[in-house]
């Protein structure tokens, strides 16, 4: 399913009630399909969640503005000159001054309700399943229908997810397409259970990932898999997704046992490359539990996404957020806090080799431009004095991006990795810690550890070059990084200040948040996770653990030399606000902490 074929649905069919003093007309088309008429086969019911999945794939979401709310609100990514000259949304959302009238968090908002609204005309149809176009008496009807339900019901409960995370849960939620236009906000708790319940019964339904990608067309369909690992994810992430439950209700438990099955099912490994983890010739691998499909459409009459008749599938991701200027508008950069992060040995010389495959940076990987391959120095193309001022400060983010130019940079085709196998260890691993058993958790944060240090296998000229390209890599492991105890993320000013103090890699807790960093850096879920240990009384750096967030706008000044940003204050910015359509539209709704 790489390529989507977005089908159009018949969701949208609304009758209006007309008043009287209309002409007694008959507005409905007789030859066009109805609800009656059109969901009454196997294939217009795979049409109906096939329409799913392209939602996803607009300039609303992660088209281009999901990887801008996910990945800048952490301490991860900071905004650029070029973001502060032409894109005040990315200089809101990185400096924690957007308000309800930010266009993209808003139309996330919408689209993310659109994803409910379709889900629920999915599972309505299918339950109804119109002149029988199932017979369910039939193991391979059976077999359709089940996972066609268990995709309704994942799509459904990942509306849920992400809408709970970033509004709060008093929004409205909706059970079935007959909810009331303008929708009560939910009790507190009460869209968590139901997401829970969405992804217990996609869990039920779904099919092993090696039986849906059996049949090349289903290949990035949602499996059984993927619906275990956002259910550890809800588990983990209950203190901030249940309004009921607060601190210190993180079900470790409960996500522990789902995340074993994953495990335990091998259907997952870790692949050799971590650059295939985020490049577009290699998606969809083994390590994959979930990602949002886009294909690099060049035969497109446009290059937007799926906004306009003739886009294509492309995401704007690759032009907005990777290569520096002034290839790609490069919007949002990596922080120094990041790039800090990984590891360095004597001489100062980082010896993690993630952090060449997956960002810019001084000493790096190669990019390809004008038909030549140039290095960092070539690449950040600074004139003048700033060339001097801003050496390994403008950094880029080489995920999800090309290694050369050449072609329209929107037109981008890395699918977007929502879940990987590394990050099931991972949360395993977490688990494993809060639940007393940190040598377990040892043995798990090793082996995404051990990857780190594997040979790049058919490198190309990008990587020729480095060190992990012409042998084995020389990561100490979890034991010995403890041992040594260094400092990770810390930032300097120019006179010397610590304006960042980073951590001291000396417990087995403190290396899984290193471990998270610099193995899922800039693939959406590090203010996920910051918000979680935030929550978590177990957690011996809850009180320090956002000074990473609250120092961020010292570092946007050290890194660019721009203000405008101002420090995380968990009260008003742990949440996005209610967006002000809503609150205009909706009288049941009311604004939440951030409004």
């Amino acid at each position: 399913m790489k390529k989507l074929i977005i089908y159009c649905m018949v969701s949208g069919l609304m009758m209006i009630n007309l008043t009287s003093c209309e002409p007694e007309m008959e507005y409905l088309n007789p030859d066009s399909d109805v609800i009656q008429s059109y969901y009454n086969t196997q294939e217009h019911l795979t049409y109906a969640v096939n329409g799913i999945y392209g939602i996803f794939q607009g300039l609303n979401m992660w088209g281009r503005d999901m990887p801008y709310i996910l990945n800048s609100r952490g301490d991860e990514g900071i905004f650029t000159f070029k973001a502060a000259a032409g894109d005040p949304t990315v200089v809101q959302l990185a400096g924690y001054t957007n308000s309800a009238e930010h266009a993209a968090v808003g139309s996330a908002f919408g689209d993310f309700y659109t994803v409910q609204y379709t889900a629920n005309v999915a599972l309505e149809r299918l339950k109804a399943n119109q002149n029988g176009a199932f017979d369910l008496s039939k193991p391979d009807d059976k077999a359709l229908y089940d996972r066609l339900m268990g995709e309704a019901y994942f799509l459904r409960g990942f509306s849920r997810f992400y809408l709970t995370f970033f509004f709060g849960d008093e929004i409205p939620d909706r059970e079935s397409t007959s909810s009331d236009f303008y929708g009560v906000p939910a009790e507190k708790g009460v869209i968590y259970q139901r997401m829970v319940e969405d992804f217990k019964k996609a869990e039920e339904l779904l099919p092993l990932r090696s039986v849906i990608y059996a049949d090349p067309s289903n290949i990035g369909r949602a499996t059984k898999g993927a619906a275990q690992a956002m259910l550890a994810k809800v588990y983990m992430g209950r203190p901030i997704l249940d309004g009921s439950a607060g601190v210190g209700s993180a079900e470790w438990e409960e996500a522990k046992k789902v995340l074993n099955r994953i495990i335990t099912s091998d259907e997952y490994e870790l692949v050799n490359n971590y650059r295939d983890n985020s490049s577009e010739e290699n998606e969809n691998s083994m390590e994959s539990i979930f990602e949002i499909q886009f294909t690099r459409s060049s035969d497109a009459l446009f290059n937007v996404p799926l906004d306009f008749v003739g886009g294509g599938q492309n995401t704007w991701r690759q032009v907005c957020m990777t290569v520096p200027d002034p290839v790609c508008w490069w919007n949002l950069m990596p922080s120094l806090s990041l790039y800090n992060e990984f590891e360095r040995d004597a001489s100062g010389n980082i010896i993690d080799a993630r952090a060449f495959q997956g960002l810019w940076i001084p000493n790096g990987a190669k990019f390809k431009k004008g038909g030549s391959w140039v290095d960092y120095n070539d690449l950040i193309a600074i004139d003048g004095d700033d060339r001097v001022t801003w050496r390994g400060k403008y950094l880029g983010t080489r995920k999800y991006g090309a290694d050369y130019d050449g072609f329209d940079m929107m037109r981008g085709g890395s699918n977007d990795r929502i879940i990987r196998y590394s990050d099931v260890l991972l949360m395993y691993a977490e688990c494993c810690i809060e639940t007393g058993d940190n040598t377990t958790a040892l043995q798990y944060i090793n082996r995404v550890r051990e990857r780190a240090n594997k040979q790049m296998i058919n490198p190309t000229e990008a990587d020729a070059h480095m060190f992990y390209a012409t042998g084995q890599g020389a990561l100490p492991t979890g034991e010995d990084l403890i041992a040594a105890a260094p400092v990770l993320g810390e930032v300097k000013d120019v006179g010397g200040n610590v304006i960042m103090p980073g951590f001291q890699i000396n417990t087995v807790r403190r290396l899984l948040k290193h471990e998270y960093s610099v193995e899922l850096f800039m693939e959406g879920w590090r203010f996920f996770n910051q918000m979680r240990w935030y929550n978590n009384p177990n957690d011996t750096d809850k009180n320090i653990i956002l000074n990473s967030l609250i120092d961020k706008h010292k570092v946007q000044i050290e890194q660019t030399g721009l203000t405008g940003a101002i420090p995380f204050d968990y009260s008003r910015h742990s949440l996005l606000p209610i967006p002000t359509g809503e609150l205009q539209t909706n009288p049941h709704m009311n604004g939440n902490s951030a409004n």
